[in-house]
């Protein structure tokens, strides 16, 4: 007599995934993937926002040094990301020219500029120049928030967008003031 064999079979295994259980995996996933995508995205937002915030700290305390040993600011620059005259040294190595971590770029209007712009009229500036983020180029668009200025402003001055030296200006773009404290 020969002996046969059954095979030993666990109840369920030799069954396939049905089709409507594998898209139901595969939407599992994509969702977990696009939140971890999200919450990624959130972070890097934050952390290039209080780069700038970093940034604007540092430039300021170089034109702050530069009216210390010149007795007067430098003059205005003429263009996005322009190095003012006088402050080549101080600014090269930096991001200056690079651009800001949230787009846009950097330029510095002296105090007598500052008062005198229609964009600023009845702010109270004094004899601060200011540090101002620009954004004039459609391919380097600024991607600053509300929340992240105000998160910076939090961070770096009184919280209060409209008062103290970190305020928006022209188009709610941020401005540092740099001089005396307001």
């Amino acid at each position: 007599m020969t002996s046969r064999k059954t095979p030993l079979t666990i109840a369920g295994a030799a069954r396939g995934v049905s089709l409507i259980e594998a898209l139901l995996g595969l939407v599992i996933v994509a969702l977990v993937g696009w939140l971890a995508l999200a919450v990624f995205q959130q972070r890097r937002q934050r952390a290039a926002a209080e780069r700038l915030g970093t940034d604007l700290q540092a430039f300021a305390a170089e034109f702050r040094n530069y009216r210390q040993q010149q007795a007067h600011w430098p003059p205005s620059t003429n263009g996005e990301s322009a190095v003012p005259r006088g402050m080549e040294n101080a600014l090269r190595g930096t991001n200056w020219l690079n651009g800001t971590p949230v787009g846009g770029n950097y330029g510095w209007v002296a105090p007598d500029a500052a008062d005198a712009s229609a964009e600023n009229a009845g702010r109270d500036w004094g004899a601060s120049g200011a540090i101002a983020v620009t954004a004039f180029s459609p391919s380097f668009p600024l991607t600053l928030s509300a929340a992240d200025l105000a998160a910076i402003d939090a961070k770096i001055d009184d919280g209060n967008l409209a008062t103290g030296r970190f305020r928006t200006g022209f188009n709610g773009w941020p401005v540092l003031l740099v001089g005396e404290k307001h």
